[in-house]
């Protein structure tokens, strides 16, 4: 699996790969092709820059993935899979109170992995609109939270078996959106030394924390070993670094990126996973300090991103990098 090479107007197109899935962040209609059957998950955001890197290609060797699109607890999952891998999404349009969707949505996504045979969650989007605003006096974020940890306990999922990248951005309009990609077999989670896990935050962020990696490698045996780098943001320890200075929080965001390649590239004995070798997209706050992250990124040579306009999941955050890497058998 990789993610493939894809414009406004091509596809991927490289012999023996077909298309798992793809995600598109954009306000534009949604392209149609040739491979609509293949599972589209477009997210609602205003593309500031890098629009030539913004379309996720999900790519897989060997077999072509067979598609359904099945009610699961009363939510309509969209699926493709392999024999190893599985993209799956859900999108709920209506209304409802956020814990109650969150907990609807990743029990669906967990128990179609797991009937499916690919238990193993690699990376999640996560898209939630409004996301840092209340809901009955408790911030959305934090809702959010507690669904997604009731419907892991209810599926029997454990941190023992790994925790996914995952990112979660906030939407100004549009649906609830959750997507998974999930293997039969477990990536191999990479933290950072930097910060706090996650799921040890203290609950002065909420009485149940979020649930991801920093990062997840997964070796393969064919093509590239992928590295899957979560949402990063401006966050030493658990603490949220530089408020009010973009230019400052994208640096430490930067640093804390560094801080995951090196452990990644010591877990994998290898020094290959390198900055200007990610591509992914960053999440701005404010349309206006675009050009000032775009100049951070590009003077440390990260040329492969797109960039969005976002809510990040912390008020006082204002940008947020999420990344891939791949490489060729670097275990």
């Amino acid at each position: 699996m990789h993610r493939g090479p894809v414009t406004d107007t091509t596809e991927p197109n490289r012999p023996g790969y077909a298309t798992l899935g793809r995600v598109v962040p954009s306000l534009a209609p949604a392209p149609r092709r040739a491979a609509d059957a293949i599972p589209l998950f477009q997210v609602p955001m205003a593309c500031l820059g890098g629009a030539q890197h913004a379309q996720q290609w999900w790519c897989v060797g060997g077999e072509r993935p067979t598609t359904a699109s099945q009610a699961v607890n009363g939510l309509v999952v969209n699926w493709a899979q392999t024999t190893d891998f599985l993209f799956a999404s859900v999108s709920i349009p209506a209304p409802m109170p956020v814990a109650q969707q969150s907990f609807d949505t990743y029990q669906a996504l967990l128990r179609t992995a797991q009937t499916q045979g690919k238990p193993h969650l690699l990376r999640i989007w996560n898209y939630l609109p409004h996301i840092t605003e209340p809901e009955n006096g408790v911030e959305r974020y934090r809702l959010f939270n507690l669904g997604r940890k009731d419907a892991f306990r209810a599926q029997s999922y454990t941190l023992a078996e790994g925790a996914p990248a995952a990112c979660a951005l906030g939407t100004h309009s549009g649906p609830f959106q959750v997507a998974i990609l999930a293997s039969n077999r477990p990536g191999i989670t990479i933290e950072n030394p930097r910060q706090v896990s996650s799921y040890h935050y203290p609950k002065e962020y909420g009485e149940d924390p979020p649930i991801f990696s920093r990062a997840a490698w997964l070796p393969q045996h064919a093509g590239e070993d992928v590295l899957f780098i979560s949402g990063t943001a401006s966050i030493v320890g658990h603490q949220t670094l530089h408020c009010g200075d973009v230019l400052a929080q994208t640096q430490e965001s930067i640093r804390n990126i560094q801080a995951v390649l090196q452990n990644a590239n010591d877990k994998a004995g290898t020094a290959q996973w390198r900055l200007d070798r990610l591509k992914g997209c960053v999440y701005i706050r404010h349309a206006t300090d675009y050009p000032v992250v775009r100049a951070c990124l590009l003077a440390h040579g990260m040329t492969d991103f797109c960039f969005m306009q976002a809510d990040i999941c912390r008020s006082d955050l204002l940008m947020e990098i999420e990344a891939e890497g791949q490489l060729i058998h670097a275990h």
